[in-house]
């Protein structure tokens, strides 16, 4: 866009001179018009230069007076008057006024014909329109193939250095860090809390802002960037800029050319995590019938199937959150996820946010939710709830760990913000077992039932059947008999054999509690 400035340079305006509002001539210009009218101000726009005779007004001081505060107003970009005519002279009073407005009045003596002034400023304008628009198809050409040629975001981002002659950064919608120019030091202001405020930074009709951190005493000026959610990332350049038009077309081809990219990248970013999401849909409604036919999409999302997992479940407390703000909820918890020291591994399902943490990340479970409820609520200005289950025996057992971790939600109350992490209260014995480790749960029914489990296969299951039976029925053998519709001397005889095998009597309390326990390991190892 053309400064005033620029367009009195022309062979044509050479007789001109400002003769008041000099710290005006900045102002930009769109158009050039003729005009001598009493009502003209009504015709004007903003970015509109006059060149008038002044005609209408050699009489009238006050209406010209008029005209100046209402073009000043209107944001025109300035006033010319072709003296000698109407007009020896600007008055003194116009002067001072355009003065006090920074709105330029110009003294304009030709002989040139005013058509002739406005056709050659319109041609002069257009010329320069036609260049900048040329150097934008240029630009956007150029950066459009970098991004083809897999150089993509860094090669542009080095083009901007060098053109700024500073350091330039790339950051996402939350402040966070994507690219940085400088490889030496790293980004060391708080951007976080300057994207926060970014609403308040620019104005409403600004391409880009221009601010200093109060702490740093370091300016830096920061253009938005165009994404697909309702928030901007950020293109930012290390000092104030004064930026010439060709420059700022640039950086704005070049800021064009990244929101491209970074939406190109989300679209990836997203289908990716769609396919998370449908893996863990699967993973909880029984989709995978054996751990083989699960380990292979599960090294892919990150999972390991020999582990064991701890389910988190997150809800945001909130009437009512748009679908674009779980898309970057979503995205603030996966960076702060990859930023930290706890291994977890993050999906969305049932509008819940799912986390599986290793076992051996538990005693920092709550540090991890933690801060991710104070990330939430620093960006987004929602609290955010955690239930926690028990630790699943094995990868098809995530399902039991994430049903413990909703019903642990549903237990907090909203209101008391002291307990917005809950974590699931064992209602069974069954459940009391599965958060002891799965080897040792292993150890102790291969220990307690040794000489049975080695036995002659093909009896060894019905000596189990027996046994279990015997033990839940308080050790009585006719009731014993009548469940499994067999005499009870061939229960007694199982019994006998039960106890050689075990080298051990069975009738104790104690040994009858340990058996017991052993067929409840038993039982839950192998349903995994």
């Amino acid at each position: 866009m053309m400064e005033l400035q620029t367009l009195l340079r022309i062979p044509i305006y050479e007789k001109a001179s400002v003769v008041a509002g000099q710290k005006g001539v900045t102002r930009k210009v769109h158009n050039v018009n003729m005009m001598d009218a009493p009502d003209i101000l009504s015709f004007l726009k903003e970015g509109e230069f006059l060149i008038t005779t002044g005609y209408h007004f050699k009489e009238h001081e006050e209406s010209l007076a008029k005209l100046v505060e209402g073009m000043a107003k209107k944001k025109c970009a300035g006033l010319a008057i072709k003296t000698k005519r109407f007009f020896e002279h600007v008055p003194a009073s116009i002067c001072q006024l355009a003065d006090e407005l920074h709105f330029p009045i110009i003294d304009f003596q030709t002989d040139e014909t005013l058509g002739a002034v406005i056709n050659e400023s319109l041609s002069f304008i257009l010329d320069k329109k036609t260049a900048e628009l040329q150097q934008a198809m240029v630009t956007h050409q150029l950066f459009s193939s970098y991004i083809l040629q897999g150089k993509g975001i860094e090669k542009i981002m080095q083009s901007i250095q060098t053109l700024c002659n500073a350091h330039v950064a790339l950051f996402d919608t939350h402040g966070h860090e994507l690219f940085y120019t400088n490889k030496r030091e790293p980004f060391s202001l708080p951007m976080e809390e300057a994207v926060a405020g970014a609403k308040q930074l620019f104005l409403r009709t600004s391409k880009y802002t221009t601010f200093s951190f109060l702490h740093t005493k370091k300016t830096v000026t920061l253009f938005p960037i165009a994404t697909h959610t309702r928030k901007y990332s950020y293109l930012l350049i290390e000092h104030q800029v004064s930026l010439s038009g060709s420059a700022l077309l640039t950086i704005e081809q070049a800021t064009n050319v990244l929101s491209f990219e970074m939406m190109r990248q989300q679209a990836l970013y997203e289908a990716e995590r769609r396919r998370k999401n449908d893996f863990f849909n699967q993973l909880v409604n029984n989709y995978y019938k054996t751990l083989e036919d699960a380990s292979f999409q599960a090294q892919m999302m990150g999972l390991s199937a020999g582990n064991s997992y701890i389910c988190a479940v997150g809800k945001i407390h909130s009437t009512f959150t748009p679908y674009s703000d779980d898309d970057m909820i979503y995205e603030l918890l996966q960076y702060e996820l990859s930023t930290g020291h706890t291994e977890a591994v993050l999906f969305f399902y049932d509008n819940l946010y799912i986390l599986l943490f290793t076992p051996h990340s538990q005693p920092m479970i709550i540090e991890c939710l933690h801060r991710l409820q104070e990330a939430v609520y620093r960006h987004y200005d929602k609290r955010m709830s955690f239930g926690v289950g028990n630790q699943s025996q094995s990868l098809l057992t995530i399902a039991d760990s994430y049903k413990e971790a909703v019903e642990a939600l549903e237990t907090i109350h909203f209101k008391d913000q002291s307990k917005l992490i809950q974590f699931y209260q064992p209602k069974q014995f069954k459940e009391l077992l599965r958060l002891l480790p799965a080897n040792d749960l292993q150890d102790y029914y291969s220990q307690t039932l040794e000489g049975l489990l080695q036995y002659d296969k093909k009896d060894r299951s019905i000596l189990l059947d027996t046994l279990e039976t015997y033990l839940n029925s308080n050790c009585q053998i006719s009731e014993t008999a009548k469940q499994l519709f067999v005499h009870r001397n061939t229960v007694i005889y199982r019994i006998e054999k039960c106890e050689e095998l075990l080298k051990r009597p069975i009738h104790t309390s104690e040994e009858t509690l340990r058996l017991r326990v052993a067929f409840q390991i038993f039982s839950l190892v192998h349903a995994n």
